[in-house]
């Protein structure tokens, strides 16, 4: 049974994301808690200036994550919790979710800090870099209908197995297709020997028939890459994995980002390679 953390700011972009969980969960079985990180500051903004105090605030912010919880429960049927958290959001989340055996965070991809210069916000982005725990990232415009094709990112590194392990188990009962796919500027990068003996060694390690393999060559950016693959196979989503110095940074990145279209309207897993507590 799983159990997903819902950080939740009652921006458009975080009550879609928890829409987007709760259909997730059905299929998966499990429970969900939501998560607001209360700071007066943030509240006072989302309230557009009203003036109330603190506990009045805190209040209101109760009230509304309750009201959440119980149409949660009512209309999806299974348990919906709520916690409300004092303190700053970029280590609370993650530090929350590892605390409390949480198996995924989702969230919007922004909040009430909304900016326009990139399509994963600075919070959603802090989360990220902080879990141990994967995070899967929903835009404004994705609706859950089924992960008939999910694709996977890869630069061939022994993390992929376990990661891939993981992702085989979550994906299960969805009955999906994973394209798992290189890309690199060149073909030179990985020859075809060693791309063979890891694809055999890695479907017999899994033993998950639906899987597809693939090495792509792109002259351009590898994001693009990446983007111009996932729209080829009708990727229902992007799966990563964030490793130190590889092209997760350059992926999200404040350059880039914004010109990959793709993850404005599709979610991104992002699972850790390993736990840094």
């Amino acid at each position: 049974m799983d159990k997903f953390l819902c950080p939740v700011d009652f921006s458009a972009y975080s009550l879609n994301a928890l829409e987007y969980a709760s259909k997730l969960l059905q299929i998966r079985k499990g429970s969900m808690t939501l998560i607001h990180i209360f700071s007066e500051k943030e509240f006072l903004h989302s309230l557009e200036g009203e003036k109330s105090d603190f506990d009045d605030l805190k209040q209101h912010a109760k009230d509304k994550l309750s009201g959440l919880a119980d149409e949660i429960e009512k209309e999806y049927e299974f348990e919906c919790d709520f916690v409300l958290s004092i303190g700053e959001v970029n280590n609370s989340i993650s530090q929350y979710a590892v605390n409390n055996d949480f198996d995924l965070i989702i969230m919007g991809t922004q909040g009430n800090g909304y900016s326009r210069k990139t399509i994963i916000g600075s919070r959603t982005l802090r989360t990220v870099e902080n879990s141990a725990v994967p995070v899967l990232t929903v835009p404004l415009d994705a609706d859950f209908k089924n992960w008939n094709s999910v694709v996977y990112a890869s630069d061939y590194s022994d993390h992929d197995k376990i990661t891939m392990q993981k992702l085989v188990s979550f994906i299960y009962p969805f009955r999906s297709r994973i394209r798992f796919v290189h890309v690199s500027h060149s073909k030179n990068v990985m020859s075809e020997k060693s791309y063979e003996e890891f694809k055999s060694e890695l479907s017999s390690f899994l033993g998950y028939e639906k899987i597809s393999y693939y090495l792509k060559e792109y002259k351009k950016d590898i994001s693009s890459g990446i983007e111009e693959f996932v729209n080829e196979q009708q990727g229902d989503v992007l799966v990563l994995l964030k490793r130190k110095r590889n092209f997760f940074e350059k992926l999200l990145g404040n350059s880039v980002s914004t010109e990959i279209t793709y993850l404005s309207t599709h979610p991104l897993l992002i699972y850790q390679e390993k736990d840094n507590h």
